[in-house]
């Protein structure tokens, strides 16, 4: 009887340990928590140590990836949205004991809010750089002298249209400088400056050079602390909007040496609707892997390796010109000459930008490797009648070879899908004197395309989020009363910039204003937190100009930026252009659009 009564208590519990789950101590979040941060890793820890079971891991159904410590596994989502609400879910034996592989986890399912974005103070910038003297400082280095040291919040510099003949030199100690234009095509920094001229001529060999020497700087003249940008930012959380950056040197004379427009030496910066010109390597994104850019709605101009360097940078709806300079010894052109940082995940990302070129015929590479074993990908890129996309795509120079270099969805003027099946595949490397061939992924699935987006590339582990600082706040409905106008409170905005008849007149915390003269000719936009123009009211000078009378449309031409008319302006996907409208009534318009 004692036998059986022992057997009965051993089956029963070998019974227990096969059908026991594991023990979940506590989870962050916890389940039904609000005010969770953005960048928020979602923790789940048991009462003893844990392996990997199976079964996927998910947030609001995208797949998550966990890390197992001792007791604790850790998933790490992309950056989270501002006040929305995500369920996590692990199905049952997504994990079990280490000790024990038939102990398993129950499912689990996490829902949790994440926090309100954050709403700014409401203040006007910091200062005004005007070169005619009307502002604060004359020239943008003398603001930049005159920022703080260590600032943990955006300096704002507000800088007036003109043409500024300056080297800008931000220093390490100034992080969040804020340089904000008035206008992208009218507000301009530019030098004539390379990286080449030495005693003797370019790099000590060329017997040309020295007849150059009188025309332009080097990278050793005086004030440019030994860099040969234009514009050299050797500080973190740098964002800019509204400039032109021109080196002269390759703007002019398009030839090398190497003539950098910017050059950018730290993590978490941002350019929106900004344009650089140059011939060779007018874009040094880094020095060093790892370090984020977000790039929007830019014009990067160049021809030899123009975007050049480590990092993880996204260009997002820019737009790419090459330009030729018809010499015997004219190069065949390359975009990206990517340095292949060790601790670089994503490389260089293109999405939705356009390539175009100044002539027609112009060949071009999408880019080649220039250190290490670099990546980039371009996602529906899109080109004009004037480029000719190599079929291979891809140049396998210097004997390096990438990670990946691919290009998905690719389309020619028209829309059409562009042939991929000849993209360079193969790459050379020199073993002593014997030739290694390498293969490297030349194509994405539509899967691995979908994955390279804002939030898994830029946010990172601490929740940047440069795309608030490109958002566009909405346009102010104003009222006029006499000379009195007022508008309604525009959310996430810290000012607005009232205008008069196109032009700037002052920066407000206030939703009014006593105009001076005729105050229809005023407008006013709203300025978010990163110092970004917003939308302008509608208004006789506005965008969206409305004609006082009645009339039929006479003619209308289509120019680019810079000034060019252009016959297509299909051609020019996603990006802003200028219409000019003759109207019946003898009127004429110009005003900026996107197609």
């Amino acid at each position: 009887m004692k036998r059986i009564l022992a057997s009965i208590i051993t089956f029963a519990a070998v019974c227990t340990m096969a059908s026991a789950q594991l023990a979940i101590n506590r989870t962050a979040p916890a389940n039904g928590a609000t005010n969770v941060a953005i960048n928020a890793q979602i923790t789940i820890v048991f009462k003893e140590a844990i392996a990997l079971g199976s079964g996927t891991c998910s947030l609001n159904g995208e797949p998550l990836e966990a890390n197992i410590t001792s007791v604790m596994a850790k998933l790490t989502p992309p950056c989270l949205n501002y006040s929305t609400t995500y369920t996590f879910h692990a199905p049952e034996g997504a994990f079990t004991a280490k000790s024990n592989k038939d102990k398993k986890s129950p499912e689990i399912n996490i829902t949790f809010t994440t926090k309100e974005r954050p709403r700014p103070e409401a203040r006007t910038f910091d200062a005004i750089v005007a070169a005619d003297g009307s502002g604060d400082y004359n020239t943008v280095m003398e603001a930049i002298k005159a920022t703080p040291e260590k600032c943990s919040k955006p300096w704002l510099i507000f800088i007036r249209k003109g043409h500024y003949k300056e080297l800008v030199r931000i220093p390490e100690t100034k992080p969040y400088i804020h340089l904000i234009g008035e206008d992208r095509d009218s507000t301009v920094i530019e030098y004539k400056i390379n990286c080449g001229w030495s005693e003797g001529g370019w790099f000590g060999t060329d017997p040309d050079f020295p007849k150059y020497a009188d025309k332009y700087d080097c990278d050793g003249l005086k004030g440019s602390e030994g860099q040969s940008p234009v514009m050299y930012v050797n500080a973190a959380d740098f964002y800019a909007e509204n400039l032109s950056v021109i080196n002269l040197w390759g703007y002019e004379d398009r030839d090398f040496p190497q003539a950098l427009a910017v050059k950018f030496e730290k993590d978490r910066v941002a350019m929106y609707n900004c344009a650089t010109y140059s011939y060779q390597d007018t874009w040094y994104t880094s020095s060093n892997g790892g370090y984020r850019q977000y790039v929007k709605n830019c014009l990067i101009e160049g021809n030899v390796d123009f975007i050049y360097g480590a990092g993880d940078v996204l260009f997002d709806s820019c737009h790419i010109n090459i330009i030729k300079n018809h010499k015997w010894h004219e190069e065949k052109g390359w975009i990206v000459a990517p340095n292949g940082g060790a601790t670089d995940k994503w490389g260089y990302v293109f999405t939705d930008c356009l390539l175009t070129g100044e002539s027609k015929g112009d060949s071009i590479y999408l880019g080649r490797p220039w250190i290490g074993n670099p990546k980039s990908v371009f996602i529906r890129l899109r080109t004009d009648d004037n480029i000719v996309l190599r079929k291979e795509g891809w140049e396998d120079t210097w004997g390096l070879y990438p990670t990946i270099f691919a290009d998905w969805g690719t389309m020619d003027a028209k829309g059409n899908p562009v042939d991929l099946s000849k993209r360079l595949s193969k790459y050379w490397t020199l073993n002593g004197k014997d030739t290694v061939w390498h293969d490297v992924k030349c194509r994405l699935t539509d899967e691995e395309a979908a994955r390279y987006t804002f939030m898994n590339i830029i946010p990172g582990t601490d929740g940047w989020r440069p795309d608030l600082m490109t958002e566009r706040l909405a346009a102010p409905v104003v009222t006029i009363d006499g000379q009195v106008l007022s508008w309604n409170a525009i959310d996430y905005a810290i000012c607005y910039e009232i205008l008069c008849k196109g032009a700037f007149v002052a920066f407000t915390t206030e939703t009014t204003y006593t105009a001076e003269g005729n105050a229809s000719d005023y407008q006013v936009r709203a300025i978010n937190e990163a110092g970004g123009l917003g939308q302008l009211s509608s208004g006789p000078t506005g965008l969206d100009d409305v004609l006082a009378a009645p009339a039929t449309v006479i003619t209308t031409e289509y120019y680019d930026l810079l000034g060019q008319r252009i016959s297509s302006p299909e051609s020019f996907c996603r990006q802003i252009v200028l219409r000019k409208t003759v109207w019946s009534n003898g009127k004429t318009t110009v005003c900026k659009i996107r197609f």
